[in-house]
């Protein structure tokens, strides 16, 4: 058995994605100003703001102007993943730099014994997180405390 203890850490500004795409929860057909996203996330309005434009730029949110203005979700919350919204705000997950498509730049990958193993667990984790869907964060089997 191999055990592997891995320190992946999710960055505050993808966390926060998370949260503003939930707040859409019971509104995912409605329009939200960035005033009611604030509140229902607690969050920063500069975070907010920053977070809103990167979300319409990578397609998960549509603007719209005015004084009824607001945001609105391109897609159901049970089509979004956790994954999505961390690779729109950070890139692709992975677990080292080898495993991006720059890999033949390292020095060592043909000899590494290592890559197979982390390309697995890489995979493994991009799996479950593709796998945990916006509208199953509430859920019951994500519960702890």
């Amino acid at each position: 058995i191999v055990y592997i203890i891995i320190m992946l850490k999710v960055t505050r500004l993808a966390d926060y994605a998370v949260s503003i795409i939930y707040a859409f929860s019971g509104s995912e057909k409605e329009i939200l100003s960035s005033q009611d996203i604030i509140e229902k996330t607690k969050l920063h309005k500069a975070t907010v703001n920053k977070l809103l434009a990167q979300l319409v730029k990578t397609n998960f949110l549509e603007p719209f102007r005015g004084t009824k203005g607001g945001y609105r979700l391109k897609k159901g919350l049970d089509n979004i993943s956790i994954r999505e919204l961390i690779e729109a705000i950070e890139g692709p997950v992975l677990l080292t730099d080898c495993l991006n498509k720059n890999a033949n730049n390292c020095n060592l990958f043909s000899v590494c014994n290592t890559k197979n193993i982390w390309s697995f667990v890489n995979t493994e984790i991009n799996n479950t997180l593709e796998n945990i869907k916006i509208k199953d964060i509430k859920s019951k089997k994500f519960n702890y405390q």
